[in-house]
């Protein structure tokens, strides 16, 4: 049981250990590289220099993606290309580049970035499933576009760096799923459901364990559903503050109709074809 927390506690409020928010992450480590408001103000100085290549740096990636074996297997790409499909596809990739040009470091990013690694773990419209060394080596290619372009390439590299580590949390949050002991499915109803507008379908043991990945793919399902409940965690001798998740109040968690918490809260066994649903309160 989580320290500070009893088992009637956790049974009746559901109180969940999460891993933290893409941004939260991301501001960690763009801490511990040393990238700070300093560091940022010079890296913009740099974007007119890296804009003005950056339409052909684009077009060359997706033509490299298009004609590597793996990558084009994965995008669906084995014949012709779709023109709609690269278009998109370029698009968003600008996108990305401009905002990382701009170094932007906002929590509405951050989410972006999470929310591509998801999609890269099989969990975007088109379920494709992109292996982590490509999106690495791709990594690689953008840091190269900005290594020939700028005078000072080490905070741009803690800056990407950074950012794959943030995709790569969702990609692990995507394949995390797939693992458990039964298939079983999550909806969110109510003003709950824009944040996950489609059933999930996961793999869990109990509902501590269902939540716990459902709330970890959608951390917007967490900013509408949860509350942050301070606790502290023993690390050796010494206590540090550690952050918990519960339910709000008149939130509810039904598994095939019925409240979990009038169940065995969250260490009720879960078996294969059940439904959980977030049911938010009532108008």
């Amino acid at each position: 049981m989580k320290p500070g927390v009893t088992f009637s506690e956790a049974t009746e409020v559901l109180i969940l250990d999460l891993p933290p928010l893409p941004e939260e992450v991301l501001a960690e480590l763009l801490a511990f590289g040393g990238l700070g408001e300093a560091e940022k103000r010079g890296m913009r100085l740099d974007a007119e220099r890296l804009l003005e290549g950056a339409a052909p740096f684009v077009a060359g990636v997706y033509d490299h993606l298009s004609r590597h074996p793996g990558t084009a297997r994965a995008l669906g790409w084995e014949g012709r290309v779709k023109e709609e499909e690269l278009y998109l596809r370029r698009a968003f990739f600008s996108a990305w580049l401009s905002r990382t040009i701009g170094v932007d470091t906002s929590v509405e990013f951050a989410r972006e970035v999470y929310r591509a690694g998801l999609w890269h773990g099989g969990l975007g419209p088109k379920g494709a499933f992109i292996p982590p060394e490509y999106v690495g080596l791709s990594f690689a290619q953008v840091g190269q576009y900005l290594a020939e372009r700028v005078r000072d390439v080490r905070p741009w590299l803690v800056y990407l760096s950074a950012q794959e580590e943030v995709m790569r949390k969702g990609f692990d949050a995507a394949m995390a799923l797939k693992e458990g002991q039964v298939t079983v499915t999550f909806q969110a109803l109510g003003l709950a459901h824009p944040a996950l507008p489609k059933p999930v379908s996961l793999r869990a043991g109990d509902v501590e364990e269902a939540l716990r990945k459902v709330f970890t793919i959608s951390p917007a399902l967490r900013d509408l559903a949860l509350e942050a409940l301070l606790a502290e965690e023993e690390v050796g001798l010494w206590l540090e503050p550690k952050t918990l998740w519960r339910l709000r109040p008149r939130w509810a968690v039904l598994l095939n109709g019925r409240d979990v918490r009038y169940l065995q809260g969250l260490a009720t066994p879960l078996k294969e074809g059940d439904r959980l649903t977030l049911l938010p309160p009532g108008r």
